[in-house]
């Protein structure tokens, strides 16, 4: 009688571990967690980035932002791996390459990030024209894939007019897809509604004109 609680609670663990893989919570220390966070408007796309290297690999990191090795990081030398990271992203709209552009970024100590504490943040967009109806985005990242692990996920868009519609990950969270759809606004539904009658009472005062010219 005892025995089935206990597997009860033995199934339910195995259960959430395959629901919430290791990576989705703290990450290891042997891991580079890179998590992607995407904000879609009506005119750009904007994609805001967390790498947090782990303490045992935190090394390998530093070597790539600390160019010159001679311990400290310089403006340009943070401005040329963030730029590094953002070439490492691929982006497709509706089917066409898009390019990210750097926006923002910030690098924390090299301390903290010894100690697996240091979050990079990073924050690129790139301008579109979202028209009415359907959307697809499709997204990589192939940053430090070697020690890379990767979160990817969607915000809830600020305009009313914008309806995630789908979201789709490969395993490793690398490969990311959102669909999305937008909806006509408001002005355009009255102009909608206003454009057959108004067609309708220019084609009649046309034909009226005609008809005349022709009695």
């Amino acid at each position: 009688m005892t025995r089935r609680p206990w597997f009860a609670l033995l199934a339910f663990g195995v259960i959430l571990g395959i629901a919430f893989p290791r990576h989705a919570g703290a990450h290891r220390l042997d891991e580079y967690l890179q998590a992607t966070r995407f904000a879609v408007e009506l005119d750009r796309i904007v994609a805001e980035i967390n790498l947090t290297p782990g303490a045992d690999i935190a090394e390998k990191v530093i070597a790539t932002i600390d160019r010159d090795g001679n311990g400290e990081v310089t403006e340009s030398e943070a401005a040329a791996y963030a730029e590094h990271v953002v070439k490492s992203l691929s982006l497709e709209v509706d089917g066409k390459p898009r390019s990210f552009a750097l926006d923002v970024y910030r690098l924390p100590s090299l301390a903290a990030m010894r100690r697996g504490e240091g979050i990079i943040r990073l924050r690129a967009s790139t301008d579109i024209r979202s028209s009415v109806g359907p959307h697809r985005l499709a997204y990589s990242n192939t940053h430090r894939s070697d020690i890379g692990v990767y979160l990817v996920n969607a915000l809830i868009p600020s305009d009313e007019r914008i309806h995630i519609t789908g979201q789709s990950r490969d395993m490793l969270q690398r490969e990311f897809t959102l669909d999305y759809a937008v909806s006509a606004s408001e002005s355009d539904l009255d102009l909608a509604a206003v454009w057959p009658p108004l067609a309708g009472l220019v084609l009649a005062a046309a034909f009226h004109t005609v008809a005349r010219r022709l009695s």
